[in-house]
């Protein structure tokens, strides 16, 4: 039976995922599911504009499976209908300004639910009411995410750099990134995406002193999706990881692919790796306005959840160093013994553990000049 909508009701059109996903810059993707829904995963760029909030959600669900579907959208219009102009023109205003942000031209909306029915047809049309430019994404999130889940299981070639832990893994992508000439879209930064470096201490330092939130694990899934999809043909670089990358954990097709894939080994020393990871997790903080204070804290937090693997006596001694860098924090002297007992006595343990590189196709070896030089002539 087909569901009794009330009136006025404006039929607008529709087009496939797949149309979107090969060309996104027109238009600005309006999300119309619950605050909830959004919140465990979304596609990136897209605005939350729910036509029901969390509870009114809620409450339409009980009426469906109690009283069935047409009961569920007389209560779902009975608590949004009377607003619908005034929700219509904040979601066009939003929309505006993040067109303006984006620098594109005339506004362009595609509304899209969980799976492309009432809520976006019910949206667009409240749309539609106000504005020419509105249609709807046929299959709504389930289709767009399901083509990216699609392009992360596709077979895709690939070079993995890999290295101890402060060789300068992240620094070598982003070189290859800035290089002239080569396809930026090719490399693919998974701790970039995850929002963490991968170790207890990689998680982002904000200017408040607090860690930076990891995305959901659908939002980081849709985004690398988008980057395959967008990227240049041609072989990937990527960095070496485990599953996880703090709390998100990478779709094990694509794991799978990095872990037969020919490996990178980026070396380096170890007065070197203390260098880059003082730089890369006291240095970089300080310098994007976190307080000492706030940092050192956060810091001393990582060491000690260390304990149990580290040991009590190592982990003693790395805090004992760390407070004693605190009133010099720029300064490297003062800081590289923390880092050097870190580094020697528990990641590169853990390294020559975990990444078991005599069973892998190790295809080259050297420091960053010369692993550079070679993954640009292969790639």
């Amino acid at each position: 039976m087909i569901p009794k909508l009330p009136q006025p009701y404006i039929e607008t059109p529709a087009i496939d995922a797949e149309v979107f996903l090969r060309d996104q810059s027109p238009w600005v993707l309006i999300d119309v599911r619950a605050p909830v829904e959004f919140a465990q995963g979304h596609i990136p760029g897209a605005i939350s504009c729910p036509v029901l909030n969390d509870e009114e959600r809620h409450q339409v669900g009980l009426t469906y499976k109690q009283q069935g579907q047409q009961a569920a959208i007389d209560l779902g219009c009975a608590l949004v209908w009377r607003d619908r102009a005034v929700r219509a023109r904040e979601w066009i205003e939003r929309a505006q300004g993040f067109c303006d942000q984006r620098g594109t031209g005339s506004l362009k909306l595609l509304v899209s639910c969980w799976r492309g029915g009432l809520r976006s047809q019910l949206a667009a049309s409240w749309l539609a009411e106000l504005m020419p430019e509105v249609v709807r994404l046929n299959g709504g999130y389930k289709s767009l995410r399901g083509l990216l889940l699609n392009e992360i299981a596709a077979p895709h070639r690939m070079h993995v750099v890999s290295g101890m832990t402060g060789s300068g893994k992240t620094l070598l992508l982003h070189q290859l990134m800035n290089d002239a000439g080569f396809e930026r879209s090719r490399i693919i930064d998974l701790e970039g995406l995850a929002r963490h470096r991968g170790s207890s201490f990689g998680h982002g330092v904000g200017v408040d002193g607090q860690r930076i939130v990891q995305p959901s694990q659908q939002y980081f899934e849709n985004e690398l999706g988008i980057l395959l999809h967008k990227r240049a043909k041609g072989p990937l670089v990527v960095e070496d990881e485990s599953t996880l990358i703090g709390h998100v954990s990478i779709p094990h097709e694509f794991r799978n692919q990095m872990h037969a894939a020919p490996v990178v080994v980026l070396e380096a020393s170890l007065d070197d790796r203390v260098a880059i990871t003082f730089q890369e997790y006291v240095v970089e903080p300080l310098e994007r306005g976190c307080d000492v204070d706030a940092l050192w804290k956060i810091l001393a937090e990582n060491i000690a959840a260390l304990e149990r693997r580290f040991g009590g006596k190592d982990t003693a001694a790395a805090l004992g160093f760390l407070e004693g860098g605190r009133g010099s924090p720029r300064l490297l002297s003062q800081q590289e013994a923390w880092i050097r007992i870190l580094l020697d006595r528990y990641y590169d343990r853990a390294y020559a553990k975990s990444l078991q590189l005599a069973e892998r196709n190790v295809v080259f070896r050297g420091e960053r000049r010369a692993c550079h030089e070679f993954l640009s002539s292969q790639i």
